[in-house]
């Protein structure tokens, strides 16, 4: 007889593009429940009607309700530090969706009060839960590319014009570097190591808004690998890890690639995970294999990190991406920002 596992209850502050997908991911999840919402929009009140759920018009509100477990908050980068601190200093746990703020001073804030209380905080950089991801970290980490070399990262995408009618993604941190590219910057954090230094160029020539609308980075690691990250939101194109990853089917698949990272003895590129290799002397001159990999989807990304969150809930495991992990991506982003602005190379 298999014992019945009792769901966690979680709220969702927020219905934009992530909330509607972390509703869905709920609704799936065997470890957890979807409790309320909290939102003023009229979608929101279709949501509740939907979902059979409360809602909420403001945090105070929901923080009186009965039988709340943990919170997901996907509220825009300037309101993160006010929501996340409320529920942290309440004692209930947050998943924060990316970047953890819009400035340093307020992420370091709610690090702060999440180790003060002593509050499980986790950043919503889903990638991490990607079990793609998980093989390529192993490949790397494995030796099987050798010294790791270089890598290039694409970020082409084409936004329309309704996307850009919240005023807050015309605003500060509302670019396609602070919404897009972090989630880039944690990847390949995770994946090759820390950064030691970074340089940027970034345009706004396209859209002309305040904000960039394409950007360049070159990043130096503290190994000494490089890599070049290319990001926009004004080319029409196959190449970005949302187009090209199939974890989210609010984006249709490409089966392209965005990634690539190479070394001494071998390449790889993903999501398409293909793994590019000589059988016996390294040389140009010779036919250079490829590997294929027949699982190059996981659309269970997102459940899997609501899974996640459910565990570290209840203290079955740690966060597998925290508060510090995102201070990391914030403050090279901080850098990237500084060097587009100067032309020079920043160190972090």
């Amino acid at each position: 007889m298999k014992l019945k596992i009792k769901k966690i209850n979680i709220s969702i502050v927020g219905t934009g593009l992530m909330g509607l997908q972390h509703i869905k991911a709920i609704l799936k999840s065997q470890k957890a429940n979807l409790h309320s919402i909290v939102d003023i929009s009229k979608n929101a009140k279709n949501l509740s009607k939907k979902y059979k759920v409360p809602l909420y018009s403001n945090v105070v509100e929901l923080l009186k309700s009965q039988n709340l477990d943990a919170v997901i908050v996907a509220t825009p980068n300037q309101l993160h530090e006010k929501h996340t601190v409320s529920f942290l200093k309440n004692k209930i746990p947050v998943l924060l969706e990316k970047p953890i703020s819009d400035n340093l001073k307020s992420a370091k804030k709610i690090i702060d009060i999440s180790k003060r209380n002593k509050i499980p905080l986790l950043i919503g950089y889903h990638r991490r839960h990607n079990s793609i991801v998980s093989k390529v970290k192993n490949i790397i980490s494995t030796g099987k590319l050798g010294k790791i070399v270089s890598a290039n990262v694409l970020c082409w995408i084409y936004k329309h014009k309704e996307y850009y009618k919240e005023k807050w993604r015309v605003s500060k941190g509302g670019g396609p570097l602070g919404i897009n590219l972090v989630h880039d910057i944690d990847m390949i954090c995770y994946l090759l190591g820390p950064i030691k230094y970074v340089q940027a160029f970034t345009t706004n020539k396209n859209r002309k808004f305040k904000i960039e609308d394409t950007a360049t980075v070159s990043l130096i690691f503290k190994s000494g690998a490089l890599c070049t990250l290319n990001i926009s939101d004004t080319i029409v194109a196959p190449w970005s890890y949302e187009l090209t990853a199939g974890e989210n089917p609010a984006y249709p698949r490409t089966n392209q690639s965005a990634y690539m990272i190479g070394g001494t003895k071998g390449s790889l590129q993903f999501p398409n995970l293909k793994y590019w290799f000589y059988k016996k002397e390294r040389s140009w001159w010779n036919k250079i294999l490829v590997r294929k990999d027949k699982n190059r989807k996981d659309d269970n990304t997102l459940i899997n990190q609501i899974n996640h969150f459910s565990d570290v809930v209840i203290k079955k495991t740690k966060p597998k991406v925290n508060g510090n992990d995102g201070l990391i991506s914030l403050k090279i982003f901080a850098a990237i920002k500084k060097s587009a602005m100067s032309g020079k190379k920043v160190k972090i």
